[in-house]
């Protein structure tokens, strides 16, 4: 039998051993990654981010909101903001035990996605060859629809990430699902960036009919009608945004900064369009209307004038009616990066006129003129120094002999005269 002393050495030595244990599992818990206690304002901005923006939610009540996860699962959260402690992923069944009296009964629980819609299936289960199958048909009920707004956030995260195919999909749901009059827009913008220009102008068109004043779908509509050759349409697209513009309050400018309003997304598109009394120029000179395109380069100019393009389609505005005028737009264009677009310009015109194929060959372009301009010069100048030259020279020789040809007349008279009464 123990005595008393060694019965509590035993129990100290036990208890020293339990607080031991008990201060290495603290001392390892504090080092655990918990993210709800590491990280408390990551977990909040989780559960408002899920409660704002979920996957699915219930239909009309929307009581329990559903939210996709990284890993593929899904959370199940309540308009309280308590997570359930339920996860579960798409297509991937699982099992549910829950006592009925005395009775433990297993069900069978399945989510799919049919139709934009979260659906469950779930039936009495029973274990065979070890795995759990439905003994007998299940119930389908949905529980969750998509809520208003989510492919429209998606189709913007995809433009984002410049996917623009994804993004007209997204947009396209959307427009499905909840007739998002805010979609059409962004869908006319990627489909433009997809270059399905009859798309843009579609969708633009109809963000325009809700909203007149729209500035972005101008623009989008005008660029799109630029590149299918309706110059027309395009020139007045940009009336109507250039009025808008220039309508605008300075509270509006603030508001809506200046240069954003000049890009309108348009970065992503060659730079060369993103400026709209430029663009309209082009478009009034492919409609023949000199006066006006060369008046818009003229505006391009005095809001950008280091755009080289718009010199030198100004040049070649001039380019038959002021050869010196074009070739000094043109060269300074070229200088300043522009694109010899004269070319094309021949080309097309040779199809139908063989004096233009005659007089440029296919290598040309009208720039081989402007670059050849100043040696032209100075061949003219040296034929007419020598013409005049010439003229000179003939005149100094009139001048000398000037009384010796009415002497050597007289001379020449005289000896005919002579001889013609010597036979007489």
């Amino acid at each position: 039998m123990w005595d008393n002393n060694k019965r509590q050495s035993v129990v100290l030595k036990k208890e020293i051993t339990s607080k031991r244990s008990l201060a290495i599992m603290a001392s390892l818990f504090c080092l655990c990654p918990v993210p709800s206690l590491a990280n408390p304002s990551q977990a909040f901005k989780e559960k408002l981010d899920c409660l704002e923006n979920p996957t699915f939610h219930t239909p009309d009540s929307q009581e329990f909101k559903y939210c996709l996860q990284p890993d593929g699962t899904y959370k199940t959260i309540n308009l309280e903001g308590s997570y359930l402690k339920k996860e579960f992923e798409i297509d991937k069944p699982f099992e549910e035990r829950e006592m009925n009296g005395l009775t433990m009964i297993t069900h069978s629980i399945e989510y799919k996605i049919e139709e934009n819609e979260l659906v469950q299936y779930k039936c009495k289960a029973k274990k065979s060859g070890g795995k759990y199958v439905c003994k007998e048909s299940g119930d389908r009920v949905i529980k969750g629809v998509r809520p208003n707004g989510y492919f429209l956030k998606e189709g913007l995260k995809k433009i984002e990430d410049e996917k623009w195919k994804d993004a007209v999909e997204k947009f396209t749901s959307e427009i499905e699902l909840s007739n998002d009059k805010d979609a059409y827009y962004p869908r006319a913008f990627a489909n433009l960036m997809i270059k399905d220009y009859l798309g843009a102008i579609k969708d633009s068109s109809t963000s325009l009919r809700l909203n007149k004043e729209d500035i972005k779908a101008y623009n989008v509509r005008s660029f799109s009608r630029y590149k299918i050759d309706d110059h027309k349409g395009a020139v007045n697209d940009l009336n109507k945004l250039i009025k808008l513009v220039d309508q605008s309050t300075d509270e509006e400018i603030e508001e809506f900064d200046l240069k954003e309003i000049e890009e309108l997304d348009m970065k992503e598109i060659n730079e060369l369009y993103d400026k709209f009394y430029f663009r309209r120029a082009l478009s009034n000179s492919e409609l023949g209307n000199q006066k006006a395109a060369i008046k818009d380069f003229d505006k391009a100019l005095e809001r950008d004038p280091l755009n080289g393009q718009a010199y030198f389609q100004r040049g070649l505005e001039n380019y038959w009616s002021d050869r010196d005028l074009a070739c000094r737009d043109m060269l300074k264009g070229l200088s300043l990066g522009a694109e010899d677009r004269s070319e094309s310009l021949i080309n097309s015109s040779t199809q139908e006129t063989s004096f233009l194929e005659e007089l440029f060959e296919k290598e040309n372009t009208l720039m081989s003129s402007c670059k050849g301009v100043s040696q032209e010069k100075i061949d003219n100048n040296k034929t007419k120094y020598q013409r005049e030259k010439l003229m000179n020279e003939g005149g100094d020789l009139f001048r000398r002999y000037l009384l010796a040809i009415p002497i050597f007349l007289i001379v020449i008279v005289t000896i005919v005269l002579k001889y013609t009464n010597n036979d007489e």
